[in-house]
């Protein structure tokens, strides 16, 4: 899911009480690609005839019945249906936009670690393996259209979808793409042209959330719904370890290459005031974030949970998950366990961790690391966005041992300032031990 892990509960729920859209027949693909030449139906001007996908709105065999010819069929909240035709000829059609209230104000720059092997790096989202500066950022597409964005099923669409060994699961190619402009108007830093998993994230502007009909296993953005793509999704950022701090513009456009049907291309792009900050890692990450962040590798709105003696080289589990039997939580919780007895950045901390991985449910924290030579760590704990609430009561114990408590912080509710997020796919790991 691309919102945050209550919504991504919720999509589940809504997903069992929902039918999904109507399927087509395996040859009603080819069947429509034919029809297409001959409909009396007008294509979309600016939808491309070559690589365009239902360039005239008119899904051909996939109602239920016959459509009249002044009629067009249309998916319509999440199934397919007869619908009248403009008095121009043109079929209802999606509308997509981008968001920019979602990125102006919301930009956060924060070091992040690669490893060769990593999806991002394969995936040449970033430039190089190792710790890189990414501005990461939110892209968030409504569909203010009169019918749904239909992308259907991957596996049946093989020549609409690329299917990311990676991450199992199955993109929709190019459907974004990102540049950092200077005030010359020349490039300083390029995204990777993104490849997403449409799907229903949430209403837009705003409704109950129990109408989910598109998910990445059957893809689209109903109308009236909302595509989120979080900052903390894989390359949803722009790598800028090269680029010098400064003010600059972010360019976010979607269906570049206008293979998908809309009514209005002109809001398909949105060029946004940026700032690329200078490098923050001796920053203070306790003290409050100026506007909203997320995630364990932020400079701000931690907490400082404790310093605690070890024996140099032995193995260290500290946390707060009940379900790894060491301390508890509630909320979503992210962790970083530093050397010494002082908070650090994310380069110079032994470990970081979002979800514990003791159960496939758990959104609370542990990690394990060898003591450092000090003999000593310092914990930071947070809630993952850092406007939301979470309690972390930290306990540590020796790798290997059975319950845990040897040591306990006590426990805080809530990190102090503001943000809007998700998770990550997987723990984070800053020194590769965790």
């Amino acid at each position: 899911m691309h919102h945050s892990r209550p919504l991504a509960a919720l999509v589940a729920l809504s997903l069992a009480a929902c039918s999904p859209p109507v399927t087509p027949p395996s040859d009603a693909v080819a069947l429509d690609a034919t029809m297409d030449a001959q409909s009396p139906r007008r294509p979309r001007p600016g939808c491309d005839p070559v690589r365009g996908i239902e360039c005239d709105g008119h899904y051909e065999g996939r109602c239920t019945t016959e459509c009249a010819a002044n009629e067009c069929c249309s998916p319509q909240m999440g199934t397919f249906a007869c619908v009248p035709a403009d008095s121009d000829g043109y079929c209802p059609a999606p509308d997509l936009s981008v968001r920019a209230d979602r990125i102006m104000g919301r930009t956060d720059v924060q070091w992040r670690y690669f490893a060769p092997n990593d999806c991002a790096l394969m995936e040449r989202c970033v430039n190089a393996p190792g710790w890189r500066r990414v501005l990461l950022f939110d892209t968030v597409t409504p569909n203010r259209g009169t019918s749904d964005l239909f992308m259907g099923v991957p596996a049946d669409n093989a020549e609409r979808f690329e299917y990311s060994a990676c991450h199992d699961h199955y993109h929709f190619d190019g459907y974004a793409a990102y540049e950092l402009r200077r005030a010359d108007e020349s490039v300083a830093a390029r995204g990777h042209k993104q490849a997403f998993c449409l799907m229903d994230s949430t209403p837009f502007p705003d409704g109950p959330e129990d109408g989910v009909h598109y998910v990445c296993e059957n893809q689209g953005i109903q109308r009236g719904w909302q595509d989120i793509y979080g900052s903390y999704l894989d390359c949803q950022w722009v790598d800028v370890t090269d680029v010098a701090p400064g003010a600059y513009t972010l360019r976010v456009a979607v269906n570049t290459d206008r293979a998908l049907n809309e009514r209005d291309y002109s809001n398909n792009e949105v060029a946004v005031p940026v700032m690329v900050t200078p490098d923050d890692s001796d920053a203070d990450p306790t003290q409050p974030c100026p506007a909203p962040r997320e995630g364990a590798n932020r400079q701000c709105g931690l907490r400082n949970g404790g310093t605690f003696p070890c024996s140099p080289g032995e193995n260290v589990r500290v946390g707060c998950s009940a379900a790894c039997r060491l301390g508890s939580c509630s909320g979503d919780t992210v962790l970083r366990v530093c050397p010494g007895d002082r908070p650090c950045g994310p380069r110079a901390a032994i470990t970081i961790n979002d979800d514990s991985a003791c159960n496939d449910d758990d959104l609370c924290s542990q990690s394990r690391f060898v003591c450092p030579m000090q003999g000593q760590y310092t914990v930071l704990w947070g809630a993952l966005a850092s406007d939301e609430t979470a309690q972390c009561t930290i306990a540590s114990a020796r790798s290997g041992t059975g319950d845990a408590g040897t040591t306990d912080s006590g426990d805080a509710s809530g990190s102090d300032a503001s943000g809007d997020a998700s998770e990550p796919d997987a723990a984070l790991d800053a020194s590769g031990a965790d």
